[in-house]
């Protein structure tokens, strides 16, 4: 299952705020009934269903903020508010990139990033304001889906400020693993540790000998909880199979509260530390959630699919493991 706005939609976190401020956000050309939906910090927020001002609140802008506006289609347009810049105007027409935050230079620039006509203007523009945290995060976001070179890439890396490098975790980690062999169904497995929530560390060359399931997830990922019964019910029916789940973000509280209301208590170890974790999830190309991995006894690669558990789970493990 690829990055979709529904996985974001699905893991809410919680917000101090601190700096207050008065924001909102207005609509145009959706009428009654908009259908919009609103994040700001990673929580979703209960918005006026009718009319054209869908939300007004007090937000912390002790920084540039960012959220999204999500419409019906679940198509998202982001935005960056920030002292005395708070009124964000939603325009149906030219969605996505025609939604207006009047006087925000932060949002100015994530507009320049995030919607650039070409990959050319996506390079120039995030040079052009290489000293700005949001123009790196959103480069360390969207990098990906344009067709840059090896070396550019490392040209924005490297003309990146070294207290901002954090912001470009992602980068770093597909630069630092370009030219490396990566996992590929035939291939052998590519080895890792990882630590769980209470630290302890797990291998995953401590199962030879035994089938391995590769579950690489996230806290956000709507269809990963989905298919965790399922999962839980096929892979107890075999002995010699060992599943290890693997969540890219590092939302242990998060997860252990959704873990909790969905009555989900996983058998198998569930990783969330490690050093080079990102470029672990680089070796195995993980470009969304769930995305499975069958490994054999001797470690060949003998499956490898997106999607929760149900049928294709089911018909994998049947056809693979021989006990």
């Amino acid at each position: 299952m690829k990055r979709s706005i529904s996985i974001l939609l699905f893991f809410i976190s919680c917000v101090a705020f601190s700096q207050s401020a008065k924001i909102t956000v207005k609509q145009e050309g959706f009428g009654e009934n908009h259908q919009l939906r609103l994040i700001i910090n990673g929580k979703m927020l209960e918005v006026n269903p009718n009319g054209e001002l869908i939300y007004s609140g007090e937000i912390d802008l002790s920084k540039p903020v960012y959220g999204m506006v999500i419409n019906p289609e679940s198509k998202y347009s982001g935005f960056y508010v920030e002292h005395g810049a708070t009124e964000v105007i939603v325009k149906k027409k030219g969605f996505p990139s025609s939604l207006e935050v009047p006087g925000s230079n932060s949002h100015a620039i994530y507009s320049s990033i995030a919607h650039a006509k070409n990959e050319k203007d996506f390079l120039t523009n995030t040079l052009a304001n290489i000293e700005n945290p949001v123009a790196l995060d959103i480069f360390n976001q969207r990098f990906r889906f344009e067709k840059l070179s090896l070396e550019e890439l490392k040209q924005v890396y490297n003309s990146a400020p070294e207290k901002h490098k954090d912001l470009l975790a992602d980068l770093s980690a597909f630069i630092n693993t370009a030219g490396l062999k990566k996992a590929e169904v035939g291939g052998q497995i590519i080895d890792f540790e990882g630590q769980d929530q209470h630290g302890k560390t797990y291998s995953t060359k401590q199962y030879r000998g035994k089938y391995l399931l590769l579950d690489f997830a996230s806290t956000g990922c709507g269809p990963c909880w989905a298919g965790y019964p399922d999962m839980q019910v096929q892979t107890s029916e075999y002995d010699n199979l060992q599943v290890i789940t693997y969540n890219q973000d590092n939302a242990i509280e998060g997860w252990n509260k959704l873990a909790e209301q969905r009555g989900i208590k996983l058998p198998w170890p569930v990783l969330w530390k490690a050093e080079n974790k990102l470029e672990i999830f680089e070796l195995y190309n993980v470009e969304g959630w769930p995305l499975h991995y069958l490994i054999s006894p001797d470690g060949e690669i003998l499956e490898s699919w997106y999607g929760s558990g149900g049928d294709r789970l089911e018909k994998m493990l049947a056809k693979y493991i021989k006990d």
